[in-house]
């Protein structure tokens, strides 16, 4: 798209070489709010730049005149949106104009769009127009959102007004259907019985059959056998609420709950925020690790910026890396002009070391805060504790957060096979009041237990893998760990370093589970042999096949690579558990199980 929608090698656009021979075809980039929060979670300026924009601009923004360059639009398909750039091509503002539709445009704004150019005789100005499928937020290569955050409020409020949950529906099989064309495939689709998530599937299955057997050009790229295309599961977010409440121990899920994420930004209390790139070498490693073994990695990979800045300033002969750019380059010698060519490198994992230890900052300061290291580890065996304990914590002063009292009465809550005695449901909801909490998350969740019965599909409480120690052990100085790596931290950036710090954090590691969304997205892709699966039941659609035809041993199929979608949204727990499964899996089976993930609606 950035590049006029073409297909040539060098990146630059089709007239490219023809206008601009050699060089780049510079352009202005405009678009909405959704075509900023698609482009921005996978792109910064610097990958604009390279990509020929100069200026890239809100739609909804005063904007100047550029006669002589080029414009790519990229919007959502509304009948505002089209006025506006009807508008933008009457003033006369860009060279040409070069028209994508996140989405498939319905056929009355087209109408509406070709009518305007016609009138204003502007039609002559739009260069392209395209259908870009892709409504839908890409926050790293296996993890995509619909940028929907209220869809869980609507499909489940009982005064939702039909059409508010027609629509919702709708924009979802739509981005759905976005996210498949992206991937050139036409999947396999299962999902529960009786939820939105069959409607979803069923109406997503009507989309893709009829295209597949109507349309005159085949958008798809799917060349594949039956037998290796992948499984949509498409699953109902009250199947399970435990994980959306749970307080998490990995790096990036503390980071998603605790700090402020949004779109691959780290906001800290709205004071400074950090960007997480794709070359982001400490995330892409780090990013799903318990948080100590991060903590651990910093230290190793300071270690390592500390002796490879020390042989450069040695090789250069100055005092300090900021002074090797003022060396004399003429007289430099060979392994000189290496210690500098280096030093880019150098200074980009200074730049990255120094986000991670800011982060890692923030992340501890709340975790002392508001303790979160002993919400976890009451949770890790939450089907354990008695009612003295839980009323002890809820009432405990020291514990500020009353968010953090009520997620954990609502998982002791949803993870008991037994019903709550009256009396005691009665000194919960006291205690929990007085402790500040709003009780409506309570009554909700009381109305789901009743009528999905969720305590049958809690995952039954697993123990951690032997490792020698008990869960005593596992957080006892946790406190004076945590200030020592403040203190480190503070001590300067870079130049504190994490010596002697992480002695005994490696037990600060959760117990290995598996999730319930994990054991159906299992049976699903490897069906269980002589025994019942969690997924016996569970919808079955081909949108290859004919209506009304039946695959054979349609429920025994196993599948390589699964897409899994949770209508109401996901969380980076159950990605993080999902991807463990299956290595786990690739292990023992030596084959390999590629799970692509995930709703975050």
């Amino acid at each position: 798209m950035l590049n006029l929608n073409s297909n040539n090698a060098d990146g630059h656009g089709a007239s490219s070489s023809e206008s601009n021979p050699g060089g780049v075809l510079w352009k202005v980039l405009i678009f909405d709010k959704f075509g900023q929060d698609i482009i921005s979670s996978i792109m910064r300026v610097n990958d604009l730049r390279e990509n020929g924009v100069t200026v890239h601009m809100l739609l909804s923004q005063e904007r100047s005149s550029l006669p002589d360059v080029p414009a790519v639009y990229f919007v959502e398909p509304t009948s505002e949106n089209v006025k506006r750039i009807c508008d933008d091509m009457s003033r006369g503002l860009y060279d040409s104009y070069y028209i994508n539709f996140s989405s498939t445009i319905p056929r009355s704004v087209m109408e509406e769009f070709a009518l305007n150019t016609i009138t204003n005789e502007t039609s002559d100005l739009v260069t392209q127009v395209y259908d870009q499928y892709l409504n839908f937020v890409c926050t790293n290569a296996d993890v995509f959102s619909l940028n929907q955050p209220q869809v869980f409020v609507t499909l489940n409020n009982p005064n939702a007004p039909e059409t508010l949950i027609d629509d919702t529906i709708d924009k979802t099989v739509n981005s759905l259907f976005s996210v498949l064309v992206t991937m050139g495939v036409i999947p396999i689709i299962r999902c529960p019985r009786g939820n939105a998530a069959e409607m979803i599937a069923s109406k997503l299955d009507s989309k893709l059959r009829d295209h597949a057997m109507n349309s005159r050009t085949n958008i798809f790229s799917d060349n594949t056998s039956s037998l290796q295309r992948p499984v949509l599961i498409l699953l109902d977010r009250n199947m399970d609420l435990t994980p959306m409440l749970s307080h998490s121990w990995t790096y990036q899920s503390l980071i998603h709950d605790v700090l402020e994420m949004n779109l691959n930004r780290i906001t800290i209390e709205t004071r400074k925020s950090y960007d997480i790139e794709n070359k982001d070498f400490f995330w892409n490693r780090n990013a799903s690790n318990p948080f100590p073994q991060v903590a651990e990695d910093i230290d190793v990979e300071l270690n390592l910026y500390k002796k490879d800045a020390a042989e450069i300033t040695r090789m250069s002969g100055v005092s300090s890396l900021e002074d090797v750019n003022q060396l004399d380059m003429s007289n430099s010698t060979k392994t000189l002009k290496s210690a500098i060519t280096a030093l880019p490198e150098l200074t980009a994992r200074k730049a990255t070391l120094d986000l991670h230890m800011n982060v890692a900052t923030a992340l501890l300061n709340k975790i002392k805060d508001r303790q979160l290291d002993t919400f976890f580890q009451i949770e890790e065996n939450i089907t354990r504790q008695n009612k003295n304990l839980l009323l002890e914590v809820i009432r405990d002063a020291e514990k500020k957060e009353p968010e953090d009292k009520m997620r954990l009465f609502l998982i002791y809550y949803l993870s008991t096979a037994d019903e709550v005695p009256k009396e005691d449901m009665a000194a919960y909801e006291k205690a929990l009041s007085d402790a500040g909490c709003d009780l409506t998350p309570l009554e909700y969740i009381k109305r789901v237990r009743q009528v999905m019965r969720m305590t049958s599909m809690i995952s039954s409480p697993q123990t951690a893998q032997s490792s020698g120690f008990s869960q005593n052990d596992l957080f006892r100085g946790f406190s004076s760990i945590g200030n020592r790596l403040t203190d480190r931290l503070k001590e300067g950036g870079l130049g504190g370093g994490f010596e002697n710090l992480l002695s005994g954090v490696k037990n600060l590691l959760p117990a290995r589970k598996e999730l319930v969304i994990s054991k159906i997205v299992a049976d699903i892709m490897s069906a269980p042999q002589n025994e019942p699966s969690k997924a016996d039941d569970y919808l079955y659609f081909d949108p290859k096949l004919a209506r009304n035809s039946r695959a054979p041993r349609q429920h025994k199929a196993s599948f390589q690579e699964a897409i899994v979608f949770v209508v109401g949204g996901g969380n980076y727990v159950e990605y993080q558990n999902l991807q463990e499964i299956a290595t786990v899996r690739v292990s023992r089976n030596k084959t390999g199980k590629h799970i692509i993930n995930w709703s975050m609606m």
